[in-house]
């Protein structure tokens, strides 16, 4: 299926219209103080599954991008950053295995992978002939 020039600019304008990364990162950090309280019903429970420490990134994750609706990677860099900040608090709070602090760099691919907006097949078409230099959002549309 293939789109009209004019359907992929509106697209690419909508989309970066919608994008707010300086908000998503305010979301991802004020989202770091329920992701670090998670850690504390991890403490209570009397211990904790390795996937469970998946849930405190993936809620940092989901603030920014409720919030942010990035769908660049550097926009979603400050926000893998928090999923390791809370991550490595987290391990820091609960006295962990040294083991699990090395699983920082798993804690910032699941908070900055569930941090970009879900792309339309218009949006993506758009992104890539943007890169190819096909259309250009900067024109007026006529």
């Amino acid at each position: 299926m293939r789109f009209s020039e004019e359907e992929m600019v509106n697209a690419l304008v909508a989309l970066r219209a919608n994008e707010k990364p300086v908000y998503g990162f305010f979301a991802a950090f004020f989202a770091l103080i329920p992701a670090v309280s998670m850690y504390f019903l991890f403490a209570d429970m009397g211990g904790a599954l390795y996937i469970m420490f998946a849930i405190p990134p993936a809620m940092v994750g989901f603030a920014a991008r409720f919030v942010g609706r990035s769908y660049k990677f550097k926009h979603r860099l400050p926000v893998g950053c928090l999923g390791v900040l809370v991550h490595l608090i987290g391990c820091y709070l609960l006295s962990l295995n040294p083991f699990l602090y090395l699983m920082a760099p798993v804690a910032f691919v699941i908070s900055a992978s569930v941090a970009k907006v879900k792309l339309e097949r218009v949006h993506i078409w758009a992104l890539d002939q943007e890169e190819m230099g096909k259309i250009n959002t900067n024109k007026a549309l006529d």
